[in-house]
C-alpha cells in the first residue's frame, strides 16, 4: 500500500482510506458484524486511515470503531470530523470554540481513544471568520488532542487564509468523475501551502 503525509509534518496514511458513513447505515442496513469484517478487510490490505464523522448515524460510525478497535486491539489512524449541528435546522453549523470542544470530546469518547490523527471542520460556520477557527484548532494541537485539523468543503481563498494562521493538514473534497470542481484552484491551493489533497 502506497502511503501519503498529511500536510507537512503529519503521520504517513495509507493513500487508500476507509469511509465509514455505511457503518451507520447510509447505504442500506447494516450491523457491528459486518462493520467488523469491512474493518478488518481494511486492514488485511493495509488501509491504515479511517474517515467518520460526529454526524454519522449521530455518532454510530465513532462507536463502531472504537468498538473494534477495543476487541481487536488493531488500531487505525483515524479522521473525524465536527462542526454540523445535529438536530439543528438543515445547514446549520457551529464552529464556536465551545461547540467544537464538545463534538471533539464526545468523537474521542465514542472512539475511545485520547487523540486523533486528524479533525476536519465538517462545514464552515460563516459567522466565525476562518482564522479565529485555525486559533481554536490550533489550541486543541497544542493540548495532544488531534494531531492535524483540516477542513471539509473549502474554497481556495478560505484555505490560503486558514494558513496564515497555522498549517493546515488537509482538505477534503469531493473529486470524481462527476465533479472535477478541485481543479479550478483547489488543488493548486493545497500544492501552495503544503496542504494534503483528500
Amino acid at each position: 500500500m502506497k502511503t501519503t503525509r498529511l500536510g507537512t509534518t503529519g503521520p504517513e496514511v495509507s493513500r487508500i482510506s476507509l469511509g465509514c458513513m455505511s457503518f451507520a447505515g447510509f447505504y442500506g442496513p447494516t450491523d457491528q458484524d459486518e462493520s467488523f469484517a469491512c474493518l478488518e478487510a481494511a486492514k488485511d490490505q493495509g488501509i491504515d486511515f479511517l474517515d467518520t464523522a460526529e454526524i454519522y448515524g449521530v455518532g454510530v460510525s465513532e462507536s463502531v470503531i472504537g468498538a473494534y478497535q477495543q476487541q481487536s486491539g488493531h488500531r487505525f489512524k483515524i479522521a473525524t470530523k465536527g462542526g454540523i449541528v445535529i438536530g439543528g435546522a438543515r445547514g446549520e453549523n457551529n464552529n464556536s470554540e465551545d461547540h467544537l470542544r464538545r463534538a471533539l470530546d464526545g468523537s474521542l469518547k465514542r472512539l475511545q481513544v485520547d487523540k486523533v490523527e486528524l479533525y476536519y471542520i465538517h462545514r464552515r460556520d460563516w459567522s466565525i471568520e476562518i482564522e479565529q477557527v485555525v486559533e481554536t484548532l490550533a489550541k486543541f494541537q497544542q493540548e495532544g488532542l488531534i494531531g492535524q485539523f483540516g477542513f471539509s468543503e473549502i474554497a481556495p481563498s478560505s484555505l490560503r487564509r486558514a494558513t496564515k494562521v497555522a498549517p493546515v493538514g488537509a482538505v477534503q473534497n469531493e473529486y470524481s468523475l462527476w465533479t472535477r470542481y478541485p481543479e479550478l484552484g483547489l488543488i493548486q491551493a493545497c500544492e501552495e501551502t503544503g496542504t494534503t489533497f483528500v
